[in-house]
């Protein structure tokens, strides 16, 4: 029994690969079609790409042109060649642009780019890329089919772009004074708080700017501690007024009391 059931899927195995193989070499278009059609409900997108290139030219300046180029840019999508579908929605939205798909194809070559975007740790040209596609969508489609899942890619990427610049300044802060470490992170840090307004890392950005310029006031030049160690004051003042109840207010009350213990013993000297 189950040497017979082996034998029935190679049988229709070799019958489903003899049916491609006999739609690739066809010389009528509807074989191809048919072929491709059956190619997208069975899920293999990647097998019918070789159809479409066969097939696109001939359908080009016809009524049939919209159909197949938005399905090819779908088999793209799904054969996770992002950058080709991508290229192949925008170009549908250009040579198409009152087609009823064009909606479709605006998120889904947002989308594609979307999925272009790397780990936060590299360059993150793809994902600004992503960002202005998907808010292109967001702009032409403002009340669209896709707004929901638009908006929540955009948080996520911006996410991404926010973890990306609060750990370049906090790489800055853990070398400390070495090759100016804290002033680079202080720098960083500002950056960040001022470009990065509805970031989840503003708090944690808030109190490494604090003990960034405490670590850098209180290892300078005596003459110059005072005012740098005014500056971290400051710093604290801003943290505990903007987040009372943070996880990091007593390691930030730590720095307070030691910078009001250098200001008592030098102020009574």
């Amino acid at each position: 029994m189950k040497n017979l059931v082996i034998v029935l899927i190679l049988v229709i195995t070799l019958a489903s690969c003899g049916s491609y193989q006999k739609a690739i070499k066809s010389e009528d278009n509807a074989v191809k079609v048919a072929m491709i059609d059956t190619l997208f409900a069975k899920g293999k997108f990647g097998k019918s790409l070789a159809l479409f290139e066969q097939i696109i030219p001939a359908y080009r300046g016809t009524d049939s042109a919209a159909p197949m180029a938005i399905k090819y840019a779908k088999a793209l999508y799904e054969d996770e060649s992002y950058i080709n579908s991508a290229y192949q929605y925008e170009r549908f939205i250009q040579s198409h642009p009152q087609d009823p798909n064009a909606e479709q194809a605006l998120f889904m070559a947002a989308k594609s780019h979307y999925k272009m975007s790397p780990i936060y740790s590299k360059d993150q040209t793809d994902t600004n890329i992503a960002l202005t596609k998907l808010q292109e969508y967001i702009n032409v489609y403002s009340s669209g089919e896709y707004l929901p899942e638009a908006n929540s890619l955009v948080d996520e990427l911006r996410d991404k772009l926010d973890k990306k610049a609060y750990e370049t300044a906090k790489q800055y802060h853990h070398f400390g004074n070495f090759r100016g470490g804290y002033i680079s992170a202080i720098s960083a840090f500002e950056n960040f708080i001022l470009d990065h307004p509805g970031s989840d890392y503003q708090d944690d950005a808030q109190f490494y700017l604090l003990e960034s310029q405490y670590e850098y006031g209180i290892n300078s030049f005596p003459e110059l501690v005072p005012e740098r160690l005014a500056k971290a004051k400051k710093y604290y003042d801003t943290f505990a007024n903007r987040y009372p109840n943070s996880e990091y207010k007593e390691d930030a009350d730590i720095i307070l009391a030691k910078i009001e213990d250098y200001n008592s013993k030098n102020t009574s000297k």
